[in-house]
């Protein structure tokens, strides 16, 4: 199975892909959340809700059709500046909610502003716990500046294969 974005990355080098991935990301959420009031963020509780409900999806229709649920523009999985992630256990991007460019590739190497792999951080917290809550730093899209940002987590298990399924909060 071909890649998505296969032809635009081409031959890049894997630590290239990890450099180029988040700052689209950064600029897609730009784009969007620029203006925003802070009063529209999602909170914690909203995130940990969004798992549930993206895990029982999960359960309910498997991986595939979370792909294109997750990435719904004014569908469930989408609020504000929530989104899921639903990541293998090596690191690779399942499903994607904001940028669903970002499937296929392994991001378990993408680091924060102070170069802290959080990716990884998670993926072994919930491997040894079922759960996490990892915060590091992230450029906030809409004040500017690099803020923080916690990442919930848990795992997820289908078919006997151990996924992490997390939600972001900005701080």
């Amino acid at each position: 199975m071909e890649r998505p974005m296969s032809r635009f990355f081409g031959r890049l080098h894997r630590n290239t892909v990890l450099t180029v991935l988040p700052v689209l990301f950064l600029l897609a959420v730009i784009a969007v959340a620029a203006g925003a009031p802070a009063s529209t963020r999602g909170t914690d509780a909203e995130a940990w809700r969004m798992i549930d409900r993206a895990a029982e999806f999960v359960r309910s229709n498997g991986t595939d059709a979370a792909v294109e649920a997750f990435s719904r523009r004014g569908g469930a999985f989408l609020d504000r500046d929530l989104y899921p992630m639903l990541l293998d256990k090596d690191g690779t991007m399942v499903a994607h909610g904001w940028m669903p460019g970002m499937n296929g590739y392994n991001i378990a190497g993408m680091q924060d502003v102070e170069g802290r792999l959080f990716i990884r951080e998670a993926l072994d917290e919930v491997a040894r716990t079922g759960s996490a809550d990892v915060t590091y730093q992230w450029p906030d899209p809409l004040s500017g500046q690099v803020t923080r940002k916690t990442m919930h987590a848990r795992r997820l298990v289908l078919n006997g294969e151990s996924y992490m399924l997390a939600v972001g909060v900005y701080r």
